[in-house]
């Protein structure tokens, strides 16, 4: 009997302490936290972690290099603010004490107290001024979209035809600098659409108002592929400054073009654009040609005033000639008799 009132006070006893003492669990995976560096202006490292989920109400957080730290030894602090109103923790790097950096999260859920322990991962972070950069993408190398390029030019049956695509120019003027590209159709490649997806991401309107959790796991995904695929290009060196389409692309089609700058001092700048096909085919017929008929025509000599006086000389010199006939035969008849 006394043994059973020894279980039964334990059992109370223990069921009072998973009541009073707040529950840990192991819920918040390393999928659901976003965590960017920032340099303060006294010039110390710290990462500011955004939580999913719990960004707009205010929490208690700790530092630990263990998973297993009682809770009696964490000092708690509240979490802070950032610049656009979300709440966070932030853990300055001087506190970090070895590889493993564990958060202690302390919140209110459906009105029990819950801490759960996050594993931080510090080694692979974007830093403030990095994620500046990737919003900056598509806006880094100027370029224009361009028409009318001549492809090529044949005569078929007497029609002139010309076929022109469309294609990037490079639209800057740094000298010296070295352009290269990797084209790549987008509908036959799924990480390149994807690339080319959170890319329009980035640039569209609705990217400002999501909040700051939402933009960093776009903005690391896009960082993740983004790098990858530079790394493994195969490039091209651009020619007086001008992408052309593909000669076998199709009205229509979209291309992924990622572009890279070598300047003379070596620095390299990437970048990436989206190129849609565009083919214009112009027809010219050949005049029609004529058959030439050469007409021979006699050349007649111009009646001029010098002609008249030669006619007038000759003919007095024929009249003189008929007189000077008939004088003669006049004096031989003479003659005769």
């Amino acid at each position: 009997m006394r043994k059973f009132k020894i279980k039964l006070t334990g059992t109370i006893v223990l069921a009072l302490l998973l009541i009073i003492v707040p529950i840990v669990v192991l819920a918040i995976t390393k999928d659901e936290i976003q965590i960017i560096s920032k340099t303060t202006e006294l010039g110390n490292k710290e990462y500011i972690v955004y939580i999913k989920d719990i960004q707009d109400e205010e929490f208690l957080y700790a530092i630990s290099d263990s998973d297993k730290t009682s809770e009696a030894n964490l000092e708690f602090v509240t979490s802070a603010t950032d610049g656009e109103g979300n709440k966070v923790a932030i853990v300055e790097k001087s506190k970090i004490l070895s590889e493993n950096t564990y958060l202690y999260v302390r919140y209110d859920e459906e009105e029990k107290t819950k801490t759960e322990i996050i594993k931080l991962e510090l080694t692979k972070i974007l830093d403030e001024e990095d994620m500046k950069y990737l919003e900056n993408t598509t806006k880094r190398i100027q370029t224009e979209t361009i028409e009318n390029i001549i492809s090529k030019k044949e005569n078929v049956d007497g029609v002139e035809k010309t076929i022109t695509v469309g294609g990037l120019k490079i639209n800057e003027n740094t000298e010296g600098a070295t352009y290269y590209y990797e084209l790549v159709k987008a509908t036959e490649n799924e990480e390149y659409q994807r690339l080319i997806d959170l890319a329009n991401e980035l640039n569209e309107e609705s990217y400002n108002s999501k909040d700051m959790y939402t933009k960093m796991q776009v903005i690391n995904e896009f960082n993740t592929l983004y790098n990858k695929l530079i790394k493994d290009a195969n490039w091209t060196e651009v020619v007086d400054k001008e992408i052309r389409q593909p000669e076998n692309a199709v009205e229509g089609d979209k291309y992924v073009v990622l572009i890279k700058k070598v300047e003379e001092d070596g620095t390299e700048t990437t970048d990436v654009k989206l190129m849609t096909s565009k083919i214009n085919t112009f027809e010219e017929k050949e005049p029609e040609r004529q058959e030439t008929v050469k007409v021979q025509e006699t050349t007649k000599l111009p009646i001029t005033g010098d002609n008249i006086i030669l006619f007038v000389i000759l003919a007095i010199v024929v009249l003189a000639l008929i007189i000077v006939f008939i004088r003669m035969k006049k004096l031989n008849k003479k003659e005769e008799k």
